[in-house]
């Protein structure tokens, strides 16, 4: 589904960028007024341009204001994991305790077992 809403919406929109790129071939001259230079472009490589950069532009903002989301994953995920690894410690000291107590009980009902009858008549 998703690979087919994709096609859905690259399909014309390459299809407009290439329409648009054909109908505007006019030459543009840019003055970049701080520096002694004129660039002469077609028109559409001039907006493209200028949509690349935007996109680009918003990609760095996006991921610069996410940087905070990340950090607290990665904090979550941190503790989770040492979490599980704190649960995992205790049950294995757990499981040790119980198998030293029933060694214990079992030893103890050996012993009980191994004890003489008293006599009541002394």
């Amino acid at each position: 589904m998703k690979r087919i809403l994709s096609w859905v919406i690259m399909v014309p929109f390459a299809v407009v960028v290439i329409v648009f790129s054909a109908v505007n071939q006019e030459l543009v001259t840019l003055d970049l007024w701080p520096f002694p230079v004129e660039i002469t472009v077609p028109v559409f490589t001039l907006v493209l341009s200028i949509f690349i950069f935007g996109f680009l532009w918003g990609a760095g903002v996006a991921w610069t204001s996410a940087a905070g989301n990340r950090r607290r994953a990665r904090n979550a995920q941190w503790r989770a994991e040492t979490a599980e690894r704190e649960l995992r410690s205790l049950n294995n000291k757990l499981q040790e305790r119980e198998r030293e107590l029933d060694d214990t009980r079992a030893s103890a009902n050996n012993e009980t077992k191994k004890l003489p009858a008293s006599s009541s008549g002394v």
